[in-house]
């Protein structure tokens, strides 16, 4: 056909205008509707990951425990999750047992109630969780789920409290190994026997597999406090969509991201951004916890730069705090357990997941509150409008920011601008790439030690 030989002309796409710009307007009513949150914390176990870091020298361990958990300093973590450890291999190493034999019992075995020991003294209000990846042999002669393990469990508490002075205050099963409910409702029934009725019991730390029998079975769901899944996002995804359950979300129980993460301490930031986020939109999680704390092993091991900071040479005292420690000082920083979402306040910008995501969280207490924006996938400046009403602060909005694509530690969790809301409004313009909290609460600060440089 004669058509066939020319060329159809080419379509000129129209001029982008004012009027292409997104834009996201939202109330910020201190009266809506969402569930409690939980907190944003980590991961030490699985094992190994922070053997080195008791090796550093002063002042350099002290910088590091303070840019890990020290209100206002860094990474400021609401909870610390901690392998009960159990003689075995359990990732990138093995972790000691308080218990290597039945008549055995050594409560300063490791360095994992050193690190409680420290998280606490540092932030008394930090919530502690202890899950085994495995255990010695001789419990239930090779079966994990006995008798031999609940009572192992205990022992543990009671080192804890008796011999540490901590408090744990939730409890998982059996590592990314499913659950067994008989044992679950055993493990409930000793615990309260034994004093431990405020230790909160997460299951199964695997899949959300046991929403499914706590909307069913009275005995079981009265066994569990939290439903705990790992790697919601898909494993070392970028985090973009996030569910859980119906079930979970229908049980009435805590839900839980209880391991996510598993990204380099630097290049997880944008994944982890997205996260700590979507957990809550997609699927109604109220803690979202990485793996691991620190890369405190050395660099043969595997996962050798996993976590929110790197410590891998204690004979040099060389470190480094990654993107991934301001990216959760986005959120802990400006919030605490106890805070609660405001799902009216709480969504994607434009209503689409590309343009990014936000939350918004309110203190129980005082009118203060906090949103959380984050635009990893946008490819243009936005516009966010905010009406603030429902009792809470309408003074001067302090924002802060982290530009996730610089390398340079000058662009991370900086307060870079202040804004006065007009008849309770205010306007922000969002960059690409770029995390955000707007707050009108004060407290938050950025560290500025440093380490010395790494040896050769």
């Amino acid at each position: 056909m004669l058509s066939a030989c020319f060329d159809a002309p080419s379509a000129v796409p129209p001029e982008k205008t004012h009027t292409d710009e997104i834009t996201t307007s939202v109330t910020i009513d201190g009266n809506a509707a969402g569930r409690v949150f939980d907190g944003v914390g980590a991961i030490s176990g699985g094992g190994g990951n922070s053997r080195l870091l008791f090796d550093y020298p002063e002042p350099q361990r002290t910088q590091i425990l303070d840019y890990l958990f020290k209100p206002g300093v860094g990474a400021a973590m609401q909870i610390l999750k901690v392998e009960a450890g159990g003689d075995t291999n359990s990732t990138s190493g093995a972790e000691k047992s308080h218990k290597h034999t039945a008549s055995d019992l050594n409560c300063n075995r490791g360095y994992e109630w050193w690190l409680m020991e420290q998280a606490k003294a540092r932030n008394p209000a930090i919530k502690l969780y202890a899950l085994a990846w495995g255990a010695p042999g001789w419990i239930g002669n090779g079966t994990f789920f006995s008798t031999d393990m609940i009572n192992y469990y205990v022992s543990f508490l009671d080192c804890a409290k008796n011999s540490h002075g901590l408090t744990i205050d939730y409890l998982g099963g059996w590592n990314e190994r499913g659950f067994d409910k008989t044992w679950y409702e055993n493990l409930r029934s000793t615990l309260n026997s034994s004093g431990y009725s405020n230790v909160q019991v997460v299951a199964d730390d695997t899949s959300f597999s046991p929403a499914d029998q706590v909307v069913s079975d009275a005995a079981f769901a009265a066994a569990v406090n939290v439903l705990g899944s790992h790697y919601v996002c898909g494993y070392r995804s970028a985090q973009s969509n996030c569910p859980s359950s119906a079930n979970a979300i229908a049980s009435g129980k805590k839900v839980w991201a209880s391991e996510n993460g598993s990204d380099d301490y630097n290049l997880g930031g944008i994944n982890l951004a997205r996260g700590i986020n979507r957990g809550y939109l997609d699927g109604k999680m109220t803690a979202y916890i990485n793996w691991p704390v620190i890369a405190a092993i050395t660099p043969n091991i595997p996962f050798p730069t996993m976590g929110v900071a790197l410590a891998a040479q204690p004979w040099s005292g060389a470190y480094s705090i990654g993107k991934n420690a301001w990216v959760m000082a986005h959120t802990t920083q400006f919030t605490a357990p106890g805070w609660r979402y405001l799902d009216t306040a709480s969504g994607f910008l434009g209503g689409n997941r590309a343009n990014g995501s936000y939350v918004t969280l309110r203190s129980p207490s005082t009118g203060t509150y906090s949103t959380v924006i984050e635009t990893m996938d946008a490819t243009a400046a936005q516009t966010f409008t905010a009406t603030v009403t429902g009792g809470l602060s309408t003074q001067a909005v302090h924002v802060w920011s982290t530009a996730l694509g610089s390398n340079n530690p000058a662009d991370h969790f900086v307060h870079s601008a202040d804004v006065t809301p007009s008849g309770g409004s205010f306007t922000v313009t969002l960059q690409p790439g770029t995390l955000y909290t707007l707050t009108p609460g004060t407290g938050q600060g950025k560290g500025t030690a440093t380490g010395p440089a790494a040896a050769g």
